[in-house]
Protein backbone atom coordinates (compact mmCIF):
# COMPACT_ATOMS: atom_id res chain seq x y z
CA UNK A 1 0.00 0.00 0.00
CA UNK A 2 2.86 2.44 0.43
CA UNK A 3 4.86 1.78 -2.88
CA UNK A 4 1.15 2.75 -4.30
CA UNK A 5 0.72 5.36 -2.40
CA UNK A 6 4.78 6.51 -2.75
CA UNK A 7 4.15 5.74 -6.99
CA UNK A 8 0.55 7.91 -6.84
CA UNK A 9 2.47 10.96 -5.16
CA UNK A 10 5.41 10.97 -7.94
CA UNK A 11 2.47 10.71 -10.60
CA UNK A 12 1.15 14.05 -9.36
CA UNK A 13 4.58 15.51 -8.65
CA UNK A 14 5.25 15.14 -12.20
CA UNK A 15 1.87 16.68 -13.51
CA UNK A 16 2.78 19.98 -13.07
CA UNK A 17 -0.68 22.24 -13.43
CA UNK A 18 -1.02 25.31 -15.99
CA UNK A 19 -1.10 28.38 -14.69
CA UNK A 20 -3.41 31.54 -16.13
CA UNK A 21 -2.54 31.71 -19.91
CA UNK A 22 -0.80 34.14 -21.21
CA UNK A 23 -2.65 34.48 -24.54
CA UNK A 24 -0.41 37.10 -26.75
CA UNK A 25 -2.84 39.37 -29.05
CA UNK A 26 -6.12 37.55 -27.24
CA UNK A 27 -7.64 37.07 -23.96
CA UNK A 28 -9.32 34.20 -22.25
CA UNK A 29 -13.03 33.90 -22.79
CA UNK A 30 -14.60 35.21 -19.69
CA UNK A 31 -11.27 35.37 -17.95
CA UNK A 32 -12.43 37.49 -14.75
CA UNK A 33 -14.98 34.55 -13.70
CA UNK A 34 -12.20 31.87 -14.49
CA UNK A 35 -9.13 33.27 -12.68
CA UNK A 36 -9.89 31.97 -9.56
CA UNK A 37 -9.57 28.68 -10.14
CA UNK A 38 -6.31 28.63 -11.49
CA UNK A 39 -3.34 26.86 -11.33
CA UNK A 40 -5.28 24.23 -13.31
CA UNK A 41 -4.84 20.41 -13.79
CA UNK A 42 -3.54 18.61 -16.84
CA UNK A 43 -6.76 18.15 -19.69
CA UNK A 44 -8.40 20.83 -18.92
CA UNK A 45 -9.60 23.63 -21.28
CA UNK A 46 -10.94 26.83 -21.87
CA UNK A 47 -12.36 29.57 -24.84
CA UNK A 48 -10.62 32.29 -25.63
CA UNK A 49 -11.05 34.83 -28.08
CA UNK A 50 -8.44 36.80 -30.78
CA UNK A 51 -7.92 40.48 -30.98
CA UNK A 52 -8.76 41.64 -34.30
CA UNK A 53 -6.38 40.87 -36.99
CA UNK A 54 -5.51 37.75 -35.32
CA UNK A 55 -6.96 34.65 -35.74
CA UNK A 56 -6.87 31.16 -33.82
CA UNK A 57 -4.94 28.20 -35.74
CA UNK A 58 -8.46 27.15 -36.87
CA UNK A 59 -9.28 30.29 -38.22
CA UNK A 60 -12.32 31.20 -36.23
CA UNK A 61 -11.67 34.79 -33.56
CA UNK A 62 -12.83 32.16 -30.77
CA UNK A 63 -10.57 28.90 -30.24
CA UNK A 64 -9.53 26.35 -27.02
CA UNK A 65 -6.51 26.09 -25.23
CA UNK A 66 -5.56 23.23 -23.47
CA UNK A 67 -3.36 22.39 -20.07
CA UNK A 68 -0.62 19.87 -21.27
CA UNK A 69 2.23 18.26 -19.66
CA UNK A 70 4.29 20.52 -21.79
CA UNK A 71 2.26 23.50 -20.72
CA UNK A 72 -0.83 25.24 -22.95
CA UNK A 73 -1.61 24.30 -26.77
CA UNK A 74 -1.22 25.77 -28.78
CA UNK A 75 1.52 27.36 -27.97
CA UNK A 76 0.88 30.40 -30.18
CA UNK A 77 -2.86 30.62 -29.47
CA UNK A 78 -3.48 33.91 -32.02
CA UNK A 79 -1.63 34.06 -35.21
CA UNK A 80 -1.70 37.15 -37.00
CA UNK A 81 -3.97 37.74 -40.43
CA UNK A 82 -2.19 39.35 -43.31
CA UNK A 83 -3.81 40.12 -46.66
CA UNK A 84 -1.99 42.43 -49.21
CA UNK A 85 -4.29 44.56 -51.77
CA UNK A 86 -2.11 46.37 -54.05
CA UNK A 87 1.73 46.03 -55.21
CA UNK A 88 3.33 49.08 -55.98
CA UNK A 89 5.36 48.67 -58.57
CA UNK A 90 3.59 44.67 -59.26
CA UNK A 91 0.58 42.65 -60.01
CA UNK A 92 -1.70 42.89 -57.19
CA UNK A 93 -3.78 40.07 -56.40
CA UNK A 94 -7.47 39.20 -58.18
CA UNK A 95 -8.61 37.67 -54.92
CA UNK A 96 -7.27 39.36 -51.45
CA UNK A 97 -6.58 35.90 -49.70
CA UNK A 98 -5.90 36.06 -46.08
CA UNK A 99 -2.64 34.55 -45.31
CA UNK A 100 -1.35 32.92 -41.62
CA UNK A 101 1.31 33.81 -39.57
CA UNK A 102 4.29 31.95 -40.77
CA UNK A 103 3.12 31.34 -44.49
CA UNK A 104 4.51 33.12 -47.37
CA UNK A 105 3.02 34.73 -50.67
CA UNK A 106 4.51 35.56 -53.77
CA UNK A 107 4.81 38.88 -55.36
CA UNK A 108 5.19 39.27 -59.09
CA UNK A 109 7.19 42.61 -59.55
CA UNK A 110 7.39 44.33 -62.98
CA UNK A 111 10.39 44.14 -64.71
CA UNK A 112 13.06 46.00 -63.50
CA UNK A 113 11.93 46.25 -60.10
CA UNK A 114 11.94 43.33 -57.11
CA UNK A 115 11.07 42.89 -53.31
CA UNK A 116 14.26 45.18 -51.29
CA UNK A 117 15.22 41.20 -49.96
CA UNK A 118 15.59 40.53 -53.92
CA UNK A 119 13.30 37.57 -52.89
CA UNK A 120 10.02 37.23 -54.62
CA UNK A 121 8.47 36.26 -51.67
CA UNK A 122 7.10 37.72 -48.05
CA UNK A 123 5.94 36.36 -45.05
CA UNK A 124 3.08 37.30 -42.67
CA UNK A 125 4.68 37.84 -39.21
CA UNK A 126 3.31 38.91 -35.71
CA UNK A 127 3.72 42.73 -37.15
CA UNK A 128 2.33 42.26 -40.64
CA UNK A 129 4.22 41.52 -43.52
CA UNK A 130 8.09 40.93 -43.95
CA UNK A 131 8.71 42.68 -46.15
CA UNK A 132 6.26 44.65 -47.39
CA UNK A 133 4.73 43.95 -50.91
CA UNK A 134 6.49 46.92 -52.44
CA UNK A 135 8.99 46.34 -55.84
CA UNK A 136 11.43 49.10 -55.42
CA UNK A 137 13.70 49.83 -58.49
CA UNK A 138 16.13 47.41 -59.55
CA UNK A 139 19.79 48.96 -59.79
CA UNK A 140 21.34 48.69 -63.15
CA UNK A 141 24.56 49.62 -65.11
CA UNK A 142 23.85 51.11 -68.44
CA UNK A 143 25.85 50.10 -71.53
CA UNK A 144 26.78 53.76 -72.10
CA UNK A 145 28.13 54.00 -68.84
CA UNK A 146 30.30 51.05 -69.75
CA UNK A 147 33.69 52.18 -71.05
CA UNK A 148 36.38 48.99 -71.55
CA UNK A 149 39.44 50.77 -72.61
CA UNK A 150 40.55 48.52 -75.75
CA UNK A 151 38.07 46.66 -76.00
CA UNK A 152 34.74 46.21 -76.03
CA UNK A 153 31.11 43.79 -74.43
CA UNK A 154 30.92 40.41 -76.15
CA UNK A 155 26.92 41.03 -75.58
CA UNK A 156 24.38 43.16 -77.10
CA UNK A 157 22.08 44.14 -73.72
CA UNK A 158 21.81 47.95 -73.13
CA UNK A 159 21.29 47.74 -69.07
CA UNK A 160 22.34 45.19 -67.01
CA UNK A 161 20.65 44.09 -63.36
CA UNK A 162 22.83 44.23 -59.93
CA UNK A 163 25.41 41.59 -59.79
CA UNK A 164 24.76 40.52 -63.50
CA UNK A 165 28.12 39.30 -64.74
CA UNK A 166 28.74 39.87 -68.78
CA UNK A 167 31.56 39.52 -70.77
CA UNK A 168 33.80 41.69 -72.56
CA UNK A 169 37.02 41.35 -75.35
CA UNK A 170 39.87 43.11 -75.95
CA UNK A 171 40.88 44.56 -78.99
CA UNK A 172 43.77 42.74 -81.50
CA UNK A 173 47.39 43.02 -79.45
CA UNK A 174 45.37 43.96 -76.29
CA UNK A 175 45.26 42.01 -73.09
CA UNK A 176 43.65 42.08 -69.81
CA UNK A 177 45.90 42.76 -66.60
CA UNK A 178 46.44 38.68 -66.73
CA UNK A 179 47.25 38.30 -69.80
CA UNK A 180 44.05 36.90 -71.36
CA UNK A 181 41.85 38.39 -74.15
CA UNK A 182 38.66 38.60 -72.32
CA UNK A 183 37.20 38.80 -68.84
CA UNK A 184 34.00 39.61 -67.09
CA UNK A 185 32.84 42.67 -65.56
CA UNK A 186 29.61 42.32 -62.66
CA UNK A 187 27.69 45.49 -61.96
CA UNK A 188 27.71 46.40 -58.82
CA UNK A 189 25.68 48.42 -55.91
CA UNK A 190 27.12 51.43 -56.44
CA UNK A 191 27.29 51.29 -60.17
CA UNK A 192 30.44 50.63 -61.06
CA UNK A 193 32.11 47.53 -62.33
CA UNK A 194 34.04 44.72 -61.28
CA UNK A 195 36.81 43.37 -63.70
CA UNK A 196 37.36 39.89 -63.78
CA UNK A 197 39.71 37.70 -66.40
CA UNK A 198 38.27 34.58 -67.57
CA UNK A 199 40.15 31.61 -66.94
Amino acid sequence: VNILINVVSNLNQDLKPCDFPQIKNGRLHNEERYRPYFPVSIGKLFYYRCNDGFLAPSRNYLGYIRCTVQGWEPAVPCLRQCVFHEVENGESPYRQIPYSQGESAEVKCYPGYSLPNGQDTVTCTENGWSPQPKCIRVKTCSKNDIEIENGFLSESDHTYALNRKTHYRCKQGYVTANGETSGTITCLQNGCLSYLSES
